[in-house]
C-alpha cells in the first residue's frame, strides 16, 4: 500500500522570521550543551593539569569542546529536520520544512543531512550566504538549494 505523504501549501518564510527561529534555536542548542558540557567537565577536572589537546596554552580540551559543539549543532538540525520537518524554533513560529513538492520532510535523512551541509557552508562564510534567503524570489537559502527544499509559513491555528 503507498504512503500518503501530506503536502503543505503555504507562503515562503522570508528571512526575519527565519532569523527568530534560529536564534530560538541557537538558545535551545545552548542549553543542552551547557548541560552536556557541564558533566564532561566533571569528569575532566581531574585531568586539568595534564592540558591534553590543548597544545600547551592553558586552556585544555578547546579543541574537543568545539567538536563536541559542532557534533551537537549537527545532531539538533538533521534529527529535528528529518524527524519533524521543523525544529523547535520554527515549530514555535510555525514554520516548516518541504520539499519542492510541498511534501514535508520527515524521514529523508539525505536532504537533512544536504541542508545541514548547506548550513555549514553558510556559517563559514560568517553567516554571510544565510542573507540569500533575504534576496531570493522564494525565499531559498544556499541550504534550501542544494536539498531542493522551502521553508514555508504554516496558516494560524483556528
Amino acid at each position: 500500500m503507498e504512503e500518503q505523504k501530506e503536502r503543505v501549501e503555504a507562503e515562503y518564510a522570508g528571512f526575519w522570521i527565519r532569523l527568530l527561529a534560529y536564534l530560538i534555536d541557537l538558545a535551545a542548542i545552548c542549553v543542552v550543551s551547557a548541560i552536556f558540557s557541564g558533566v564532561f567537565w566533571m569528569f575532566a577536572f581531574p585531568f586539568w593539569g595534564w592540558n591534553w589537546g590543548s597544545g600547551g596554552d592553558g586552556t585544555p580540551f578547546e579543541f574537543w569542546r568545539a567538536i563536541f559543539a559542532w557534533f551537537v549543532a549537527a545532531a539538533y538540525f538533521t534529527v529535528f529536520w528529518a524527524l519533524r520537518s521543523e525544529t523547535l524554533g520554527m515549530l514555535v513560529l510555525r514554520l516548516r520544512i518541504v520539499h519542492a513538492d510541498g511534501t514535508r520532510l520527515r524521514n529523508d535523512w539525505e536532504a537533512a543531512l544536504l541542508r545541514f551541509l548547506g548550513y555549514f557552508i553558510c556559517w563559514a562564510t560568517a553567516g554571510l550566504l544565510f542573507l540569500w534567503v533575504a534576496f531570493d524570489e522564494r525565499k531559498q537559502g544556499l541550504h534550501d538549494k542544494i536539498a531542493n527544499t522551502f521553508v514555508v509559513r504554516l496558516p494560524p491555528r483556528l
